[in-house]
């Protein structure tokens, strides 16, 4: 199982130091989210981050989880992610996600779209952003993009290696619309939660176990040798802050990600049970991945 560790907005560490800090700690990977901010946290501008970790490590891989639909153009997209490739030596992977968050998207004076052109538009910018990673060049005309880039206008610099291109999802409609399109898929087990707007913890409570496995096994109906990460909100500690967490999700499956950190480490190598290959733990409660890494590295 790898494990990827996603940057910790709004805690002060500088993306390039604390991912150097990272690889010397041993994790496969480190992300970098796109979000203006979600609550009280401020983010950096995702492409900054990443390319700070580029710079900062040597080995180990660095992702975008995820690149918010919402907010970026999906040539804007692909352009970041050959430039990232080639700053990292070959070490980027471009994740682009739907995007959720209401509130950022209509305090820049946008349109929220509801849940099925969300979609819609996500299949969309994949399709595009595929074409231009691998050649630099697409013609498409979408319901939602209408892009023309070719001929002497192409985008670069091109890779024989192409950067990953992996989406994020948790629905059945935009699993069967990302899966052909992508090089790997990670499971949003939280996608519910967000489909409001924000996250709702009290539709996170009732996630359960079968919906996770029979995301992953709608993957494997369309491509059975497709590569599955999953994307998991963990808490891991002996402190009130995780138990607060964990007593709020009751019963429902992800409360098992949240608690002392040998549970939470053995839940989480569990998902290999799924034909889950990497796991991307994003801390809800600061100090989780601290607390993890002895169990899992």
């Amino acid at each position: 199982m790898e494990y990827f560790v996603n940057y910790p907005a709004g805690a002060g560490p500088h993306p390039g130091h604390w991912a150097a800090d990272k690889e010397a700690e041993g994790w496969q990977g480190v992300c970098a989210s796109d979000h203006l901010w979600v609550g009280g946290t401020r983010y950096p501008h995702v492409f900054v981050a990443a390319t700070q970790m580029a710079c900062a490590t040597r080995r180990v891989r660095i992702t975008t989880s995820f690149c918010n639909n919402l907010l970026r153009s999906p040539v804007e997209f692909a352009q970041a992610a050959l430039a990232l490739q080639a700053a990292s030596d070959g070490r980027f992977e471009a994740g682009l996600g739907a995007g959720w968050l209401r509130d950022e998207i209509e305090a820049m004076g946008e349109t929220y779209p509801d849940g099925p052109e969300r979609v819609a538009r996500y299949i969309e910018a994949l399709t595009v952003a595929r074409a231009l990673i691998h050649t630099g060049q697409c013609n498409f005309d979408g319901r939602h993009y209408r892009v023309h880039v070719a001929g002497d206008q192409s985008l670069a610099p091109l890779s024989a290696n192409p950067p990953a291109l992996i989406a994020s999802a948790g629905g059945p409609v935009a699993l069967r619309g990302v899966t052909p399109l992508v090089d790997r898929v990670e499971i949003k087990a939280s996608a519910r939660s967000t489909r409001v707007g924000y996250l709702d913890f009290g539709i996170m409570a009732t996630v359960t176990e079968a919906e996770v496995r029979g995301n992953a096994e709608r993957v494997r109906a369309i491509r059975g040798d497709m590569p599955l990460g999953i994307f998991i909100l963990v808490a891991a500690g002996e402190n009130p802050a995780v138990a607060q967490l964990k007593a709020g999700l009751g019963n429902g499956y992800l409360s098992r990600f949240m608690g002392h950190p040998a549970d939470v480490a053995q839940a989480l190598a569990g998902l290999a049970d799924m034909g889950i290959s990497r796991v991307q733990l994003t801390e809800l409660v600061p100090g989780s991945h601290a607390a993890l890494a002895p169990h899992l590295l």
